[in-house]
This record gives C-alpha cells, sequence and structure tokens, in this order.
C-alpha cells in the first residue's frame, strides 16, 4: 500500500519553506514550485506530514490531497483531517495484520 501526499500553493516559495521547517534541512527545491508530491509506502509516515500541513494552516497557505493506492485524490481539512487520519491507521493495521500471517 502506498500514499501519495501531494501539498500545493499558490505562493511563491511557500512549499519550500514549509518542507525545510518540516525536515530541519535545506531542500533542493525551486521557489516557484506550486505543487509537490510524495509517495510514502507506510501510512504512519504519511499521518506526520498531514497532521503538520493542518496544525499549521494558519501559518501556511498550503492545501493538502492524499491518494491512497490507485483511489480517488482527497483533500485534506481541518475538518477530516481527524477521520483520514483514523482511516489510514485502520489501513496500517490491516495491512500489518496480513503481513503476520
Amino acid at each position: 500500500m502506498s500514499i501519495n501526499v501531494s501539498l500545493c500553493s499558490r505562493k511563491v516559495g511557500e512549499i519550500k519553506n514549509f518542507l525545510e521547517k518540516f525536515y530541519q534541512k535545506e531542500i533542493d527545491l525551486d521557489s516557484d514550485v506550486g505543487q509537490w508530491t510524495y509517495k510514502y509506502n507506510r501510512p504512519l509516515e504519511a499521518i506526520d506530514i498531514i497532521s503538520t500541513v493542518i496544525d499549521n494552516s494558519y501559518e501556511y497557505s498550503i492545501k493538502i490531497f492524499i491518494q491512497v493506492d490507485d483511489g480517488d485524490i482527497h483533500m485534506v481539512t481541518s475538518e477530516n483531517c481527524n477521520d483520514i487520519i483514523k482511516a489510514l491507521l485502520y489501513l496500517y493495521y490491516e495491512d500489518w495484520d496480513r503481513e503476520e500471517v
């Protein structure tokens, strides 16, 4: 299972600034990049960046979207963030149970 997380912003330098603070290091990314996508192979890794974007939405003008495997793309908002995180945790434990068998 994979989760594609996409960050989108119309504000120049916004995604680069966010990622540099998130990863606490300089990121090799042009300032004018308006969309960044990363494929996470474990739901728990994706939850960290999803919750950070939502928790800092007052500071950054960034929209976040997720796609599980080849499924539909969903925008994550402060209203649906908790439900999405719960669903990702459910998927993680469901996958984990299958690996043990």
